[in-house]
């Protein structure tokens, strides 16, 4: 194979893994970005869980307090009981009474309904602390690998670019120039093909070009995309 082939061909295989690594590199923001959401979603629901927790004791609390009210307003009626002259007066006394008792066990219900809710969601919290504790140290361990692998992404650019540079100053400036002109334009400066057919606009190869690219007397080109082409058996 021709020297120039060669170089280009190199050239070429450090461009492809450059590409490749520099859209790794980009997505890797979003990739961290994507997890430290669901990690958040987590944390949100727990959140979420302890906000109705601490509402759900604030509300038991209120309702203890209507109790108490009630035990109170039953206490002052038992004792003017004492002082009633009339059988209205007694009567209406003990309707009021009546009343409040009905209403404390209407709160007792709601009370244990409360503490109910309570008990579900502290076993829900429970489950779900145990699930996050588990769920944050995948997500931290995830997290870091991303960042891990964008340093390596990085170091492995540097010198990449670095080996580019050194080939590139070995390689004729004139077919230097035409490669990344036709790499700007084409995205791919090199069609490797092992049949009548370019790999790069997929044209059928005119016969009499296509048996000196069998040849690789010298170094050819794609007569419709302006590519370089390389032929490989297979």
């Amino acid at each position: 194979m021709d020297s120039d082939i060669k170089q280009l061909l190199e050239l070429q295989d450090i461009d492809l893994r450059i590409k490749a690594l520099e859209k790794e590199k980009e997505e890797i923001p979003k990739q961290i970005q994507t997890l430290e959401e669901e990690k958040n979603s987590l944390l949100s629901k727990l959140n979420n869980i302890e906000k109705s927790l601490k509402q759900l004791e604030l509300t038991k609390k209120e309702k203890e307090l209507d109790i108490y009210q009630q035990e109170n307003q039953i206490k002052k009626i038992e004792e003017n009981l004492n002082y009633v002259k009339t059988n209205e007066e007694y009567k209406a006394l003990l309707r009021e009474k009546a009343h409040a008792e009905e209403r404390i066990m209407e709160i007792e219900d709601e009370i244990l309904k409360i503490m109910e809710e309570i008990e579900n969601l502290s076993k829900e919290k429970e489950e779900l602390q145990a699930s996050i504790d588990k769920e944050m140290e995948k997500y931290d361990q995830l997290i870091n690998g991303k960042k891990e692998r964008k340093q390596q992404i990085e170091q492995e650019l540097e010198k990449l670019k670095s080996d580019r540079e050194q080939l590139a100053k070995d390689i004729k400036p004139s077919l230097l120039n035409k490669y990344e002109r036709i790499k700007e334009k084409r995205g791919t400066a090199i069609a490797v093909v092992n049949s009548d057919t370019c790999t790069g606009c997929f044209l059928v190869i005119p016969p009499r070009l296509y048996s000196s690219l069998v040849k690789g007397e010298k170094l050819l080109s794609c007569p419709n995309c302006g590519r370089f082409l390389v032929y490989k058996s297979e």
